[in-house]
């Protein structure tokens, strides 16, 4: 008869230890990866302590050491934010003239709010001052007609989207918006809308800048 080594039957409990730990080290890398992932599509529902993340899951793959411990290890580095126009920082300059924003209440509202305002404020002229970013990043201020506002916005190569507000925002007349321009050769052309605190009056303005 061949003799049974001595240890032979107290090595099984540890196995099976070993192997109930890296089971559970799946587990509950399959759940991180559910949370940050948005997805089990790691996790087979026939799971075992052997075997290994699908191919190409899009949450990310589970290392399990053989304490049983879960680390997450992405499967690809993340995407980073597109980045603007790499052609170098740009300064622009121009005007606007911005009159009586059109305002269109659904008929059923019987607002008059709008239609009480004379169209005597916030009219006319205004300048403006943008510089663009390597990046794209958007920063400027505008004068005139609209009040001084400041300007905060992306540059894609294509077009200017930008937020504006104002300098003193407890000033009476102080006014807040948006402004979308496009690109078109050396110039950028489009329009700004605004509206005071409490949108009683409303504002739009045609915009045109060149490059400095």
């Amino acid at each position: 008869m061949t003799a049974r080594p001595p240890n032979a039957r107290s090595a099984q409990p540890f196995i099976g230890a070993r192997s109930a730990l890296a089971f559970t080290g799946v587990v509950v890398g399959c759940t991180i990866g559910a949370v940050l992932g948005g997805s089990l599509g790691a996790c087979s529902k026939t799971s075992s302590p052997d075997s290994a993340p699908a191919a190409g899951s899009s949450v990310p793959a589970v290392a399990v050491s053989a304490k049983g411990q879960g680390s997450a290890q992405p499967n690809a580095p993340a995407a980073s934010a597109a980045a603007g126009p790499a052609t170098g920082p740009t300064s622009w300059s121009g005007s606007y003239t911005a009159k009586v924003g059109a305002v269109e209440p659904p008929k059923n509202a019987k607002e008059k709010a709008w239609t009480a305002d004379p169209g005597s404020a916030a009219i006319g002229p205004g300048s403006m001052d943008v510089a663009i970013g390597e990046r794209g990043e958007a920063r400027g201020e505008t004068k005139g007609s609209l009040g001084e506002m400041t300007i905060s916005g992306v540059y894609d190569g294509k077009e200017l989207r930008a937020n504006l507000n104002p300098k003193e925002p407890k000033v009476d007349g102080a006014m807040t918006g948006f402004m979308v321009l496009a690109a078109e050769g050396s110039a950028m052309k489009g329009t700004l809308r605004v509206s005071n605190r409490d949108a009683r009056i409303v504002r739009e303005a045609t915009v045109e800048l060149a490059k400095k």
